[in-house]
Parts: C-alpha cells; structure tokens; sequence
C-alpha cells in the first residue's frame, strides 16, 4: 500500500492508503474529495480532477506523457501551471511514491 496525502487551502490534510497500479483518482475517490468531481469518471476529458504536485515531488512523479490527451485538457483548467499541474487519473501510482503530497484546487466548493 501507498500512502497519498491531499492538503486543502485551509491546511486541512486527507490521507489515505492505495494499491500499487490505481490512480491517484482513486483514492480521492475513496475519501470523497469533494474539491474532485472527475466528471469523466477518470477518462482523460474533463479536467475535473485538476491538482497540483507539492514541489517536493515534481521531479519523482512520472511526467505527463506529451502524446496523451492530459496537457490539452490541462492547458484549459484555470490555475493551470505548466510545472505543477496534473489530472490525478492519469498518475499511476507506485510504490515509489508513498507519501505523496497533492495540493487541491477549487477548494471553495461545496
């Protein structure tokens, strides 16, 4: 198991535990983030679960595959940064990357 960590503006940290080879979306998805909607149901083509990689991590995480559909819906998302922004159901995780941070975005949603 890997352990993930989403902090929220407000500091507020959600942690949570998942298997090698899920994504990143699905443990938001089992803590029932609510700033993550992933309105595609993890397809690649909303945009909805947009975050950002705590620096920390940026140079570990597995960048963004330039032939997949990820930077063009990303480059749509506000708060886009080139550096730190990712779609959490096209990371794969592994085991390297226990205790990865994410910041989320939009956490003023209800």
């Amino acid at each position: 198991m890997v352990k993930v960590f989403f902090h929220r503006n407000n500091d507020e940290v959600l942690e949570t535990d998942i298997e090698e080879g899920k994504t990143l979306l699905d443990a938001a998805l089992r803590l029932h983030v609510k700033e993550i909607p992933a309105d595609c149901k993890g397809n690649c083509a909303c945009g909805t679960c947009h975050i950002h990689i705590d620096s920390r991590w940026v140079d570990i995480v597995e960048p963004i595959d330039l032939a997949s559909l990820e930077p063009f819906v990303l480059e749509k998302c506000s708060n886009y940064d080139e550096k730190l922004s990712r779609l959490c159901c096209q990371i794969e995780i592994k085991e390297s990357y226990n205790g990865l941070t994410v910041n989320l975005l939009g956490s003023d949603i209800k």
